[in-house]
């Protein structure tokens, strides 16, 4: 591939990367005068049943999704029994990289998840699940900007008359972040990539992913065991987060979150909790060190009041619910293009990161101080069989409520604060573990609503849930001081919405 020119047009310059199956050079469109990222299946990748079919696919599928973060696709050929794929070229690291030289701030874990959880959407719009979200699979450019890359074993809508490339007992992924039901071969569905995203999760902000061992120890591990504690690794994570985390690590994909738009609001407004003012840590393109370099801060000013951007005329004033939001797309406007490698193993190739081309002008504010961890390797028996359904991992217990009076410590976000009061009643032994399932439920609902600004829904959302709290009383599942506890925390969501 060395200096080779395909098609007339894409002229190959330097190897950035290679794996067993295939290879990414960096490279130029000569037509159009750009550079690009050329990825190209090897002699090895060739001879591999199915490799030349998923690499189709993964063209296919990627250049079907435009979205800010997701890698895009220019071209696609064969030239002399050589598959390639052409790709937006971007300087910048992988999660992975960072995650290599420690834990990341929480604040900048919060913004890769939140942005990983727009693509994540996109894709899933598109009928795409990803099937193999990681460390590696994420690029944040040096402006902060995050973009997935390698479909190569994306699952896509089965229409009439086509096959699927796997069938269902096919296991493809990497097994630190693999789920539950593909350890299995079992069926795959959005929820999957969901818990990619709580592995990737828990690896930015423990500085390791929740299982270790032999990679048939860790499928064990998704299917058996309980994640460690996050808290317990790193003890600065928000409750709220812990939280979620857990759920997103829930065996059962039904006890995950329904989507990932809920799980992107749910993020958002832990972010002025983590840092303030919000910092989106600049990535410099040098390969991995033990340190992140981060822009000098920008001089002090007065504080810029925040906006809400339901506040528009003829619409009902959504309150402070959306302002996390608002703060996260005005940190991360700088866009690149991409292409890196995977480096933690499983489908994708391996190989050196390396800077492609200049970013644009990155600014960004001080971060929060790594944390450093001790992850101690756990060593279950190397087997596969499922288990009954263990309880996800359940965050520290914090101070009980007793009564609709928020402490001052509380979420200013009121549904943040409703998720964790709900979590507080159960850990205070006043609401049933069960019941809360289906209360996280329509908390999610109205979430969802919120997001959308449809208040007429929410306030139907809302409604339904007091009505559920009503019945768990009647029905002897949460108990009057759990009950009175939660419907303030309602009250005060309702709130928001007039």
């Amino acid at each position: 591939m060395s200096r080779r020119l395909l098609s007339g047009r894409y002229q190959s310059e330097e190897l950035l990367g290679s794996g067993g199956m295939g290879e990414v050079w960096r490279g130029r469109d000569l037509r159009l005068d750009r550079p690009v990222a050329i990825k190209v299946l090897t002699a090895a990748g060739v001879r591999e049943p199915m490799a030349a079919e998923r690499f189709d696919r993964e063209a296919r599928t990627a250049a079907r999704l435009s979205h800010p973060h997701i890698v895009g696709v220019y071209d696609f050929g064969t030239e002399e029994n050589h598959s390639y794929l052409v790709m937006e070229l971007v300087e910048g690291r992988t999660v992975g990289d960072l995650v290599a030289a420690g834990p990341l701030p929480v604040d900048q874990a919060l913004s890769i998840a939140v942005q990983t959880c727009d693509g994540i959407a996109a894709a899933h719009a598109a009928g795409v699940v990803h099937r193999d979200i990681k460390p590696g699979n994420l690029i944040v450019t040096p402006a902060g900007t995050v973009k997935i890359c390698d479909f190569g074993i994306a699952r896509l809508p089965r229409l009439a008359g086509q096959n699927t490339l796997t069938g269902p007992a096919t296991k493809l992924g990497t097994s630190s972040y693999m789920s539950p039901e593909q350890a299995l071969g079992g069926p795959v569905d959005p929820r999957t990539d969901l818990y990619g995203l709580g592995c990737t999760l828990y690896a930015m902000l423990a500085g390791a992913p929740p299982f270790a061992g032999d990679p048939l120890s860790v499928l064990h591990q998704h299917v058996n065991e309980p994640p460690p504690p996050l808290r317990d690794r790193r003890p600065d994570v928000p409750v709220e987060l812990d939280a979620l985390v857990s759920e997103l690590l829930a065996k059962d994909p039904a006890d995950r979150p329904t989507d990932a738009a809920v799980v992107r609001e749910r993020l958002a407004a832990l972010l002025p909790r983590a840092g303030t003012p919000l910092a989106v840590v600049a990535v410099d393109a040098a390969p991995a060190g033990p340190e992140l370099p981060a822009a000098p801060p920008p001089a002090p000013g007065p504080a810029a009041p925040a906006t809400n951007p339901g506040d528009q005329p003829g619409r009902p004033r959504r309150g402070r619910l959306l302002v996390a939001a608002g703060l996260v797309g005005l940190a991360l406007l700088a866009l690149a293009s991409v292409t890196l490698l995977d480096r933690d193993g499983g489908t994708a190739p391996t190989g050196p990161t390396r800077a492609a081309v200049p970013s644009a002008t990155t600014a960004a504010a001080p971060s929060a101080p790594v944390v450093p961890v001790t992850v101690a390797p756990s060593t279950p028996p190397p087997t596969l069989a499922p288990a009954t359904r263990s309880p996800a991992a359940t965050p520290k217990p914090s101070p009980r409520l007793t009564s609709a009076t928020p402490s001052p410590t509380r979420p200013r976000d009121p549904i943040v604060a409703l998720r964790l009061s709900i979590q507080e009643q159960v850990e205070a032994g006043q609401l049933n573990p069960d019941a809360a399932k289906d209360l996280h439920a329509k908390t999610d609902a109205i979430a969802k609503e919120t997001a959308e600004g449809d208040t007429e829904q929410a306030q139907e959302q809302i409604k339904k849930l007091r009505d559920k709290l009503s019945e768990l009383l009647r029905g002897g599942k949460l108990t009057a001081d759990g009950y009175d506890a939660l419907s303030g925390d309602v009250d005060r969501v309702a709130a928001e919405l007039t």
